[in-house]
């Protein structure tokens, strides 16, 4: 057994036994707590979200003079969600599965669909990145194992060279393209598929910079994307906990979201709970309350998108092959 699958199982594990040491009486109270119109509002926000996301996608696909439907989108990245529920951290399977059905569906190369998903994959991770760093300056006061100075060089390090990463990438694209360009080709078969992938994604970036409007457009859609999953969190905290600071509860948010992204959980799972409720425990929220909490976010935010997945990728099949069908293809 692999030394990841035997960490996984641990952390299930003891995150079983946390909830099962919970007072269940209590665990239940919290549960009634949530009223029919918080569920409503956060399940429809969550449908915003991936309408948003699905509209990012298009724009992208349009710079990338990629022919997709908003349909096919909506399909793809319902195949990416389902494959991301059970891929660890970054969700490398998704983005493969992304790529793979925009070359097939959009009639591209495979280094232009990988391209295209990495060109949103850019878009969304900075400015994750930028809002997650002045969120860590703020859990620096918070949290007393941040505020030693190793972890503290360790986080601000990690979220600057990440940075910089992205504004060499967005900033400076035709300067790294011409010095990959300039190098030979390599003996070793994926360094060279790495190469063309990082070529394709900088003349991608180069078109991107051409349209500054929805270039602009696709960077504010992404921050508000990210800005919703803290509000979402808001209505619960507030709930539960009248006095929450819409500060503090984006921190945790964040700060789960970031742990999630390590590539050790399947679909980041056992570390975003664990991190949030912790978080949430230091808010002055009892555990059975910050259990409550974190069970129904992550519910609403990736078992209920896995099961919307799900069913349209089982719809858009049904169609398509109706389709087929009624022109006589099938």
């Amino acid at each position: 057994m692999k030394k990841k699958h035997v960490i996984m199982i641990v952390m299930a594990l003891l995150l079983l036994i946390a909830l099962l040491q919970l007072d269940r009486a209590n665990l239940l109270y919290s549960m009634k707590q949530i009223p029919l119109w918080i569920v409503i509002l956060l399940f429809s926000f969550q449908v915003l979200t991936q309408l948003l996301i699905n509209l990012q996608f298009h724009q992208v696909a349009k710079l990338c003079k990629i022919s997709l439907s908003f349909r096919d989108i909506f399909y793809i990245n319902s195949q990416g969600a389902v494959v991301d529920a059970i891929t660890p951290g970054v969700k490398f399977g998704g983005e493969v599965t992304r790529a793979v059905q925009i070359s097939r569906i959009g009639n591209c190369t495979g280094a232009q669909g990988a391209a295209m998903v990495a060109l949103q994959k850019l878009f969304s991770l900075s400015t994750m990145f930028i809002i997650f760093l002045f969120v860590a300056g703020y859990l620096v006061g918070e949290v007393w194992w941040l505020s030693t100075g190793i972890m503290q060089i360790l986080v601000y390090g990690i979220l600057l060279l990440s940075l910089l990463f992205f504004l060499g990438i967005f900033l400076k694209p035709h300067p790294i393209k011409a010095y990959l360009q300039m190098h030979s080709a390599s003996s070793f078969k994926w360094l060279e598929r790495v190469k063309v992938f990082l070529i394709e994604l900088l003349s991608q970036v180069e078109n991107a910079r051409k349209n500054k409007r929805v270039f602009v457009m696709l960077f504010l859609l992404s921050f508000f994307i990210w800005l919703l999953y803290p509000v979402k969190m808001y209505f619960l905290a507030a709930l539960f906990y009248p006095g929450a600071n819409i500060i503090h509860v984006m921190a945790i948010t964040f700060a789960a979201y970031m742990v999630a992204m390590l590539p050790i959980f399947p679909g980041g799972l056992g570390g975003f709970e664990g991190t949030m409720t912790g978080l949430l425990v230091t808010m002055g929220i009892v555990i059975s309350d910050a259990a409550v909490m974190t069970i129904f976010f992550r519910f609403v935010t990736f078992w209920f998108v896995m099961l919307l997945s799900v069913m349209y990728v089982m719809l858009y099949k049904v169609v398509l092959k109706a389709r087929k069908r009624n022109c006589g293809l099938d």
